[in-house]
């Protein structure tokens, strides 16, 4: 079973661990031991995937019983001991740090199993160890340089009811993604500084943080959410298709891009001179040419097949693209014959591709054209058609002899790269092969990432095909066509929705409640309107310009219990009551909030897709080390290299840092997890391509991020709760502060919120003012001249003000509450 961070989050883990605790009464084996208690506890609890793991692997110094990796890179070695061989702790140290060569190793077997352990280590080149008998977890370091190793920490759980009763620091060390943002070194390491930043206030407090209803209208929206405002893809769809499609594309808008990144082709692409597509509502101009012409060769000549690659980003609408050209932009569709091949649903083994094309080409054409062309292409003298080259073959010829275009498309033929790194070669093979062989046009849609993967491996410079470059289509105009269109469809009777939708649906007078608010989002995501603009450009900012991931922050919003439909709705009641003709004006802070909290009652990156800038990853010691990095590119975002406009040589970045104290693997760790958000991209085009990468860029979410959210007074309120903080006294003040917890929501609690911000800011601003202290030549370099916390300070008091006055006509009939005192 494959499970991923974001599946698998903290609250999720606990249930399965309390799953797993209660089966475990009795002693067992080490076989027993690893097979029945551990093996679950990583891959079901903590998030690790079974390719992770390497078991009973040979070292010159023995067997170890567990080697675990990231992307192939070892992270921390795992000796496993027969689970009734219990750990003698010493009971009377009351804290979970202990001195390896210390007290720790008067119990032989801890000694001993340590020791054979970090022999282990040592043979693999792995700074971490872990020794268990399934129930009690020692975990350590198990080299340092310059010193005894044994004059490390090590990091003791006692039983599975310490873990248990301190589930948050366990998940925290150990789960996947924290391991891969440098958890071991931050709680294992022997350096103080890592001991400052210990202390975040969600801690304790995963009970409280349990996923959260959806809000009262969410049954009601479920439906049209799954109709309207997904992927158009499927037949069902073709109406929403017609109308919703967006033909202008963003690189239209790159005059209006001032200072910002945009999607324009990438530069390591250039060779292959990609052609743009430009589409209007009847045509997608340079790519129709190439197929049509394809067409007219086909059918005027001997037949031969040809190859187009449909390049563009996550995101970008290659798959919608697709789907609209063949079903409403081809000028003869009736003598068009296409098959869609979604490799999502392909079997993994590379070597099965071409088996999988050919069964889903059959497949497809029984069902959508074998009745339709039996007698005009005299199907029955064929028999029964299998699965094969030869018999689809066949199938073709007849095809293109009585004058039909075939065409192949073959979609998501990357997503299967990470897991087999020959995959996507064999499919394009493979595509070349089928285009030859059965005479098709052949269209395959790869990601700007895949494609360089090919451009890299030379793979494409055997094929002569024409490549097209599609970017993508601006949120506003996305997400404005889907609202009116859910207006009209909320404008039909119930009876004639359900046919639409093909789901029985009863609205009844609830209808006019959806249809307000959606009138609502409709009036209020304009980028006429100042409030609309910003949400907007929120929505596209945080999604990278990647639309799937900008309509899921928008259903969100739709469903999220954190979104207080009741107001809305109250509130433009009474706007139409007054006569106003301008309507409620949706508010920025309710959907960001929503998006960012998603389902839950609190803010935890772990769960959230929104990153938290101020989060401290291994090695750092700062708060302040993503901003950095992102000033510093952001600084040279017009700079020229070979990889093209605003990449900057990692290395340079390193040397720079280095120059100020700052750790590389700091750096790497930073550029990983800000990559992992979108924040900044690598030459390469790959989320997960550091290892590989020689240079960086920011990207237009990461302008966003340095120059607006960071500075949001929403965004701040929320982020604090998962910051790891080095003052147990300001976690204490800011715990007093959860008001999220204490049920019903009061009308004077935005007051609360400013102070807990307050807490928050003065804490980073001190931290600030520490590092400078320390680090007088911070304003020396490009690198880390810049202070942040003033800036983003005046940000914060100017949403604050702003808050208070709209307050305060708002209830100017009624009380104010001043921050800190009573109603006046």
């Amino acid at each position: 079973m494959l499970v991923t961070i974001l599946e698998n989050d903290c609250d999720r883990a606990l249930q399965e661990f309390d799953k797993l605790a209660a089966q475990f009464d009795r002693d067992l084996s080490e076989l027993d031991t690893r097979a029945k208690l551990m093996d679950p506890l990583f891959i079901q609890v903590l998030g690790w995937n079974e390719e992770d793991i390497v078991r009973d692997e040979y070292t010159h110094k023995g067997y170890l019983d567990y080697l675990f990796c990231i992307d192939q890179l070892p992270k921390f070695v795992v000796e496993a001991k027969k689970e009734g061989q219990a750990f003698e702790i010493p009971i009377s140290h009351k804290g979970r740090y202990y001195k390896i060569g210390g007290a720790i190793s008067t119990d032989n077997k801890i000694r001993t199993a340590i020791e054979q352990t970090q022999r282990y280590c040592i043979d693999k080149g792995v700074n971490f160890g872990i020794i268990s008998n399934g129930h009690q977890y020692i975990l350590f370091e198990s080299f340092k340089y310059g010193s005894n190793w044994r004059e490390g920490n090590c990091v003791v759980f006692r039983s599975l009811d310490d873990i248990r009763k301190n589930f948050g620091l366990f998940w925290d060390i150990l789960n996947k993604q924290s391991v891969r943002n440098g958890s071991l070194r931050k709680y294992v390491s022997e350096k103080t500084d890592r001991l400052q930043y210990r202390f975040r206030p969600i801690d304790h407090l995963r009970s409280g943080n349990m996923p959260i209803t959806r809000n009262n209208l969410s049954p009601l929206l479920q439906p049209f959410i799954d109709y309207v405002f997904t992927d158009m893809i499927q037949d069902s769809q073709l109406d929403v298709l017609r109308r919703c499609y967006v033909t202008r594309r963003s690189f239209e808008d790159a005059g209006l891009a001032i200072n910002r990144n945009f999607d324009v082709l990438p530069d390591f692409a250039r060779k292959y001179k990609p052609i743009m597509i430009i589409e209007s509502g009847e045509s997608a101009t340079g790519f129709e040419e190439v197929y049509l012409e394809s067409q007219r060769f086909m059918q005027e000549k001997a037949p031969q097949g040809s190859l187009t690659l449909l390049m563009g980003g996550i995101g970008s609408g290659k798959t919608t693209f697709i789907h609209h050209f063949f079903n409403f932009v081809l000028k003869n569709p009736a003598t068009t014959v296409w098959f869609y091949i979604n490799f999502l649903n392909a079997p993994s083994d590379p070597l099965k591709i071409e088996e999988y094309v050919l069964i889903d080409i059959l497949r497809q054409f029984e069902i959508n054209y074998s009745q339709k062309l039996n007698e005009k292409v005299g199907l029955a003298a064929l028999g029964q058609l299998k699965a094969n080259i030869k018999d689809i073959t066949l199938l073709f010829s007849l095809l293109i002899r009585e004058g039909h275009s075939v065409s192949l498309v073959l979609d998501n033929v990357d997503q299967h790269s990470y897991y087999s790194p020959e995959y996507q070669e064999r499919a394009i093979a493979v595509a070349r092969y089928l285009t030859d062989s059965l005479k098709t046009h052949t269209i395959l849609t790869l990601r700007e990432e895949s494609f360089f993967k090919s451009t890299m491996s030379g793979v494409l410079d055997a094929f002569q095909a024409t490549v097209f470059h599609i970017s993508s289509p601006r949120f506003e105009d996305l997400i404005r066509s889907r609202i009116n269109y859910m207006l009209d469809l909320l404008g039909k009777d119930d009876s004639e929705i359900s046919n639409i939708l093909r789901k029985p649906l009863k609205l009844g007078p609830q209808k006019e409640i959806v249809r307000m608010f959606f009138e609502i989002l409709g009036n209020s995501l304009r980028s006429t309107r100042k409030k609309g603009k910003e949400i907007l450009r929120f929505i596209e900012d945080t999604s990278g310009g990647d639309m799937r991931t900008a309509l899921r922050f928008f259903n969100t919003f739709l469903l999220s219990g954190n979104t207080d439909v009741d107001e809305m709705l109250t509130k433009e009641t009474q706007e139409r009551d007054s006569g106003s003709t301008r309507g409620y004006q949706l508010p920025i802070h309710h959907v960001v909030k929503s998006i960012i909290l998603e389902h839950s009652r609190l803010y935890s990156m772990t769960r959230s897709r929104i990153m938290n800038l101020f989060e401290v990853v291994t090695e750092s010691y700062s708060h302040f080390l993503h901003l950095r990095l992102l000033n510093y590119l952001y600084k040279r975002l017009g700079q020229q290299s070979r990889q093209g406009r605003g990449f900057v040589a990692i290395d340079d970045i390193i040397e720079e840092g280095e120059k100020m104290g700052i750790n590389r693997l700091a750096i790497g760790a930073s550029l990983q997890l800000m990559a992992q958000y979108g924040l900044v991209e690598f030459e390469n085009q790959s989320k997960e391509g550091y290892e590989r990468a020689s240079f960086t860029k920011i990207t237009n979410t990461g302008i966003y991020y340095l120059n607006d959210l960071s500075h949001d007074f929403v965004y701040l309120d929320l982020v604090w709760m998962d910051t790891p903080i080095s003052s147990k006294e300001v976690v204490e003040k800011l715990r007093k502060h959860f008001i999220e917890l204490r049920g019903k929501k009061k009308e004077d609690e935005i007051y609360e919120r400013f102070l807990r911000t307050e807490i928050f800011l003065d804490y980073l601003k001190d931290m600030e003012d520490k590092e400078y202290q320390n680090h007088t030549d911070y304003k020396n370099s490009d690198l880390t001249d810049k202070e942040f916390i003033s800036e983003i300070r005046q940000s914060y008091e100017q949403d604050k003000n702003y808050i208070i006055e709209s307050r305060r006509k708002r209830f100017s009939d009624g009380p104010v509450t001043p921050l800190g005192g009573t109603p006046s």
